[in-house]
């Protein structure tokens, strides 16, 4: 339990007074609720019991009125403190619970693309979900029930041994029993707790990737399957909720009978104790609302213990994700940079998935400043690596990446990657205005800026279509734009950064040609006086480049211009004249336009 005590006091730090204060009023308030009990026992024991002690009625009625009206404010105070404490216990657990929700993403997007490409984004985000909300109900759970259950048990042991030992180990002795009970069905609701975590996630994941590829889905009629998928998993999570549920109501079931056997002990002990004339019957009564202060939260540990198995199991959950190591980050002496003359170098890059999966070999090759550079070749080349690798989304495993002559480990990340403007063939777009999206990376961007990028990236023809032009919003993941214009709104939020080196990755492979050749242009003129890195698996697209490496199994097979490989007529030349063929044939039988 400390353990996670701890780890839950890290995200605690801003707290630490309102924590203090949710102490105080604990201590008052349950105070104040254990010192009620004596009043009712002065009551039967001072007027019930002996009431003819009074000299006259007036002086009955004066002491017992002034009593009650003391009885009274204790009450208010008590329970004005009690909400008092559940106020500042719901505050303060949902800040924790938002502090570990906002660190758990901020290391989920500082965590390197190993751990994008091996887990589902879907499971992940039910981990950080389901711990935000665990967590939260653990907090209130240790303060609205485990503190504050403790401190009364505490206070009742002092009060009851005090008034008689007897009855202290009476009521006490039953205790060890109860918590034997309870340990033993607690382990099997957290191990049952961990695997409905466990598969539930996975259903989160498998629905939350179908309905990210719900064009796919369609495309394929999968709509069963996936619906299938969802009943599976539904199912294994019903099972083990039914198993969870009697673990949890047989636990309840044996408390019940402890608890209530105690009770009746309690109450038998107690009135062979006042027949002995060892106890009053105002203490007996006293003796058995203290009970309901011990075995009430004892008997709560049922749903204590549920609340924490979960709030732990998603803790254990949680923590599987914040280990998971940031490998790739900033040094210590990092450089920020505002400007980059854009000189790109490798220089002996290999690099691997393991020892077993080699993609690049010994890679070098240079850039200078505002040439073109493609980089060209077969599926699974290594192609698209070398792009991850300038970006840093991976580590070499040997060999230097430098800009500038720099290595650009001894650059800022951040401030790095807003000096590379990059489109992918499959652009992200986010379900907001098109203007929203140009803007993305550059959220400062003028309105004035947004337009400007949005007419060097030629999107102006497509935006007058448009009644609401610009702030047309584009659909979930742009849906409701073509992949020319998606393309081209890409293209207008590398534009708007203002980029030193220009990167396309594949950026008009899955165009018609029609749209690939207006997009081309689009990407020659942006191009203009700015170092750019082109990856192409279409030959054709990058035959006016500075230089062209052909990638062949991670290796670099030739180099030149268009001219001189077609020239050499190596491998570069075969491939290009192929797809020529192809394309012209394409075209003769009317399969593009």
């Amino acid at each position: 339990m400390f353990s996670y005590l701890r780890f839950l006091s890290s995200y605690a730090k801003g707290e630490r007074g309102k924590i203090a204060l949710i102490f105080l009023f604990v201590v008052l308030s349950q105070s104040m609720s254990l010192i009620e009990p004596f009043f009712f026992a002065t009551i039967i024991d001072k007027f019930m019991a002996h009431p003819y002690d009074f000299a006259t009625p007036e002086l009955f009625f004066a002491a017992l009125t002034k009593i009650v009206l003391i009885w009274i404010g204790v009450a208010f105070a008590a329970r004005t403190f009690k909400n008092l404490q559940s106020y500042y216990v719901q505050t303060v657990a949902d800040r924790i619970g938002i502090r570990v929700l906002e660190h758990a993403y901020s290391h989920v997007l500082a965590l390197p693309m190993t751990f994008h490409s091996r887990e589902k984004a879907g499971e992940v985000f039910r981990k950080l979900s389901k711990a935000r909300d665990d967590i939260t109900s653990l907090f209130s759970v240790i303060f609205d029930k485990i503190f504050q259950n403790a401190f009364s048990i505490v206070v009742v042991f002092g009060i009851v041994f005090y008034k008689s030992w007897q009855m202290g180990l009476a009521l006490f002795g039953f205790i060890p029993v109860f918590f034997v009970v309870t340990r033993l069905f607690n382990r099997k609701i957290k191990r049952t707790q961990t695997e409905i975590n466990k598969i539930n996630e996975q259903l989160f994941g498998s629905s939350f990737e179908a309905v990210s590829h719900i064009e796919l889905v369609k495309a394929f009629s999968s709509e069963r399957q996936e619906e299938a998928h969802l009943a599976h998993d539904n199912a294994l999570s019903h099972l083990r909720l039914q198993k969870k549920s009697v673990a949890y109501q047989t636990l309840g079931f044996m408390q019940g009978t402890v608890v209530n056997l105690a009770r009746v002990v309690l109450l038998w002990y107690g009135a062979v104790l006042s027949f002995r004339g060892l106890l009053s019957f105002g203490n007996v009564i006293l003796f058995n609302f203290y009970s309901f202060a011990v075995y009430q939260p004892l008997y709560d540990l049922g749903d204590i213990s549920t609340k924490y198995s979960e709030g732990v199991a998603a803790v254990d959950r949680l923590k599987s994700v914040l280990d998971e190591p940031v490998t790739i980050q900033n040094a210590p002496n990092a450089q920020k940079v505002e400007k980059i003359d854009g000189v790109v170098e490798f220089k002996h890059v290999s690099f691997g998935y393991g020892a077993e999966r080699d993609i690049l070999k010994d890679v070098s090759f240079r850039v200078e400043k505002g040439k073109k550079l493609a980089l060209v070749g077969t599926t699974g080349s290594g192609k698209s690596t070398v792009i991850k690798l300038l970006l840093r989304f991976y580590e070499p495993t040997s060999g230097e990446i430098l800009i500038d002559g720099r290595d650009i480990k001894s650059y800022e990340i951040e401030s790095l990657h807003k000096r590379i403007g990059l489109v992918l063939q499959d652009n992200v777009l986010f379900n907001t205005t098109i203007a929203n999206n140009v803007r993305y990376g550059s959220f400062d961007a003028t309105d004035e800026q947004v337009t400007d990028a949005a007419q060097r990236a030629s999107l102006q023809p497509f935006l007058a279509k448009l009644a609401k032009g610009i702030q047309t919003m584009v659909g979930e993941r742009g849906l409701m734009v073509s992949g020319g214009e998606k393309q081209r709104i890409a293209i207008a939020r590398s534009i708007i950064k203002r980029p030193d080196i220009l990167v396309f990755d594949e950026a008009t492979s899955a165009l018609d040609s029609t749209t690939e050749e207006a997009i081309r242009t689009s990407i020659l003129e942006v191009s203009k006086g700015v170092t750019s890195i082109t990856v192409a698996h279409r030959f054709a697209t990058v035959i006016d480049s500075d230089e062209i490496i052909l990638l062949v199994g991670g290796v670099i097979r030739e180099r030149g211009t268009h001219k001189d490989l077609v020239a050499k007529a190596g491998e570069y030349a075969k491939i290009y004249n192929l797809q020529t063929q192809r394309h012209q044939a394409g075209i003769a039988l009317g399969e593009e336009v």
